[in-house]
């Protein structure tokens, strides 16, 4: 993991710096991207303002989180965001519904909204005209990019985590393994 010492490049001590200083912590990916210089920078300032300066509430940037990861089979992600979710207001039953690809019959209309959206913007790969009008009148169009922004950064963290083979650990609570598809 890179640190603030001589065997590493100046940009990335800075970047070091910089997320210490602001994060209180290295968290990876944002850790791992720090051998990018202010990439890593960057990307732990993105993640830090779509975390806690949208005008999605805690509970919905929570679970538009994992979403993401279940979307990009993130355990790690998964693991501290459905912690986090839990202690911000995201149900259980949402989070379930997440990760068991369930139906959205017994949720609250948001939560609905988001797992929907979630599933086409990026297991799907075409959100739908019906899915993204109902996006925008809730939210509006700054909630709407808001949205689309805090669950693309965090399949881009997926994948820094994918390829740095960063897991979670044995005793965190791991995704449900995804249904196989029939040939």
């Amino acid at each position: 993991m890179p640190e603030d010492s001589d065997n590493f490049t100046e940009d990335t001590r800075a970047a070091v710096q910089h997320i210490q200083k602001t994060r209180g912590s290295m968290p990876p990916p944002s850790s791992y991207l720090t051998y990018a210089g202010k990439a890593g920078e960057r990307l732990s300032d993105l993640v830090e303002h779509l975390r806690y300066h949208t005008t999605l509430n805690d509970a919905e940037t929570e679970l538009a989180i994992c979403t993401a990861a279940r979307a990009g089979d993130a355990d790690y992600i998964w693991n501290a965001h459905v912690r986090l979710g839990l202690r911000a207001g995201t149900r259980e039953e949402a989070i379930d519904a997440v990760d068991n690809f369930g139906s959205l019959d017994a949720l609250t209309n948001d939560e609905a909204l988001i797992i929907r959206f979630g599933r086409e913007l990026l297991e799907v790969k075409r959100v739908e005209d019906d899915t993204f009008a109902a996006v925008n009148t809730r939210w509006g169009e700054k909630g709407l990019m808001e949205l689309t922004a805090v669950m693309s950064v965090y399949m881009m963290n997926a994948a820094i985590l994918r390829v740095m083979d960063h897991r979670a650990a044995d005793n965190a609570r791991h995704l449900t393994p995804r249904p196989v598809a029939a040939s």
